[in-house]
């Protein structure tokens, strides 16, 4: 009895046992934790969001070509590629990814990265020759694949808003584009071949299918041997939805103009090059046409005919004025000393660029300053021709009446200049330290107070390729009321108008990027010296606070 009582107790429980069964549940529980899918708890929005960052130039909703919207770093097609490896990652991920994908399409000729090396390499070799023996054309290949694509997806073909591609294969695949098109019936932008533009036989049917298949079209333009569709536009109801529009070089009347523009009821930007018919009297307002449209964008290039007169014009409505954002005004009728009339009028207008070229020197009459509380960004690129020997150029007065109308302060939200002038940064550098009387050749208003805003001025010469950047600090009170730069030569305290880097036009391309750029320091003499960027800038052009680690400590 006492042998059976033991086999009907309980087995002891070793500590081994214990520790064994632990580890199994903890194994157990680790399992299934890692098998939870967290991702489906994070939202569409944000996993897109996410998956944007591998291919940053899938966001790209802008209406420029394949040449104008290339990416600064990276390579496009190695970040199109990893955003294809999303889709297939992960089915959670599939929607948000191939709508990134498929978006807007780039189509580029090679690998901005290593890469291109291994693969240039690779199709040289026999399997990537074609029948005829010429090397195979990668871009075309993609292009075909591509329309493969979306003719047997039309779920894929409505998700695309862009397609971008190289001048050389839209100029060289017009009917494989015309077949792509034909299916894309959401599409808002698309590189086309010039002849397009002007109504080329070679490029009717492209034309043709865009027209009836893409009603969603936002940009486009009319070129010279277009006029006969342009005029056929007004009542037809062809791209409702257009938001930008070229013309150039077309012989039209001002009334198919107006017209035309009435009929794209969402048109933000509009683009006139020689346009030799049109004159002021586009703007008036008349009963039998309908009126101007209002703008965010008016370019007007080659357009000698449109004065200052029309413009204001234009201005005067408050749905106009409130509307324009960037003005650009090139070789037209507007002269520089009335461009005061068209910046006070528009009281939205943020970027302004005047080009023009002058034979004669600025009026001695007295003409108002810039005036604007809303222009960011200026473009003042007065251009004329040398002088006899020892003479200035005549441009050289327009810059001074630009000089006075900053140091008067009556563009406080100015950050962006850009002149054809390479010596203006010294001369807006020590006006500060002057007396600028304005009672000559330019104006004959009150004297100069100085800046009252950082500026970032960018200056070349005609002949010059490159910006070259000057970043101006504003002007403190004690350095407005300074008579001479004599008062200032020690250097120390009395200018808080100096630069954070300084424009040199024999400095080599390696010093920035774009423009050129360089760091200065004081010298001790009340001067600056121009050195090369660091990781660290000088902290104080004053002489302290400027501290460098290196191996030696030496600065210390």
């Amino acid at each position: 009895m006492h042998f059976l009582k033991k086999l009907r107790s309980p087995p002891r429980v070793t500590t081994a046992n214990a520790g064994n069964k632990t580890f199994a549940a903890s194994s157990a529980s680790n399992k299934s934790t890692s098998s939870i899918d967290s991702t489906r708890l994070v939202p569409d929005t944000v996993i897109s969001h996410i998956l944007s960052y591998v291919c940053p130039h899938a966001l790209d909703t802008s209406y420029k070509s394949s040449e104008e919207s290339m990416t600064e770093d990276g390579c496009m097609l190695c970040d199109m590629r990893d955003l294809a490896h999303c889709v297939a990652a992960c089915k959670r991920w599939k929607g948000p990814a191939q709508k990134l994908l498929y978006q807007n399409i780039r189509l580029d000729a090679v690998h901005y990265c290593e890469l291109e090396i291994e693969l240039s390499s690779k199709r040289k070799r026999r399997s990537f020759v074609g029948t005829t023996g010429k090397a195979i054309d990668v871009v075309q290949m993609r292009l075909l694949l591509f329309m493969k694509t979306v003719r047997e997806s039309s779920h894929l073909a409505d998700l695309v808003l862009s397609l971008r591609l190289p001048y050389m294969t839209r100029e060289a695949s017009k009917a494989d584009l015309a077949r792509t098109v034909s299916v894309l019936h959401h599409l808002r932008y698309v590189d086309l071949p010039a002849g397009f533009y002007s109504d080329d036989v070679s490029s009717y049917t492209l034309k043709q299918e865009l027209m009836a298949r893409c009603p969603e079209i936002r940009h486009m333009t009319y070129a010279h041997g277009s006029e006969g569709s342009f005029s056929r536009i007004p009542g037809s109801g062809l791209w409702g939805s257009l938001e930008v529009l070229e013309l150039s070089d077309l012989h039209i009347d001002e009334s198919t103009l107006r017209l035309v523009l009435d009929s794209f009821k969402a048109l933000k930007s509009l683009k006139m090059e020689s346009l030799s018919a049109v004159t002021d009297s586009v703007f008036a307002s008349t009963h039998s046409l309908p009126p101007f449209p209002p703008l965010e964008t008016m370019v007007l290039r080659n357009m000698p005919h449109l004065t200052a007169t029309g413009l204001a014009t234009y201005l005067t409505l408050p749905t106009n004025r409130d509307s324009l954002k960037n003005l650009t005004l090139t070789q037209t009728g507007i002269l520089p000393e009335e461009l005061h009339v068209l910046v006070s009028k528009a009281s939205r207008l943020v970027s302004l660029t005047l080009e023009a070229t002058v034979d004669r020197s600025f009026p001695v009459v007295d003409v108002p300053f810039l005036v604007s509380n809303s222009v960011h960004k200026l473009n003042y690129e007065i251009s004329s021709a040398n002088g006899s020997y020892g003479a200035q150029p005549v441009s050289g007065s327009y810059y001074k009446y630009l000089l006075a109308s900053l140091m008067s302060r009556s563009l406080p939200k100015l950050r962006e200049l850009y002149v054809l002038d390479p010596h203006f940064a010294d001369k807006l550098l020590f006006a500060p330290f002057q007396q600028l009387s304005l009672r000559d050749e330019t104006t004959s208003q009150p004297a100069s107070q100085g800046l009252s805003q950082p500026l970032s001025l960018f200056s070349k010469g005609i002949d010059e390729m490159d910006w070259n950047l000057t970043q101006i600090g504003p002007t403190s009170p004690q350095a407005s009321q300074l008579s001479s730069p004599s008062t200032s030569s020690s250097g120390r305290g009395s200018s808080a108008t100096r630069p954070v880097s300084f424009h040199a036009a024999q400095l080599s391309p390696v010093w920035g990027g774009e423009a050129r750029r360089s760091v200065a320091v004081g010298n001790g003499f009340g001067g600056f010296l121009a050195v090369p960027v660091d990781e660290e800038r000088p902290r104080s052009s004053s002489g302290g606070g400027y501290k460098r680690q290196s191996k030696y400590d030496m600065w210390r």
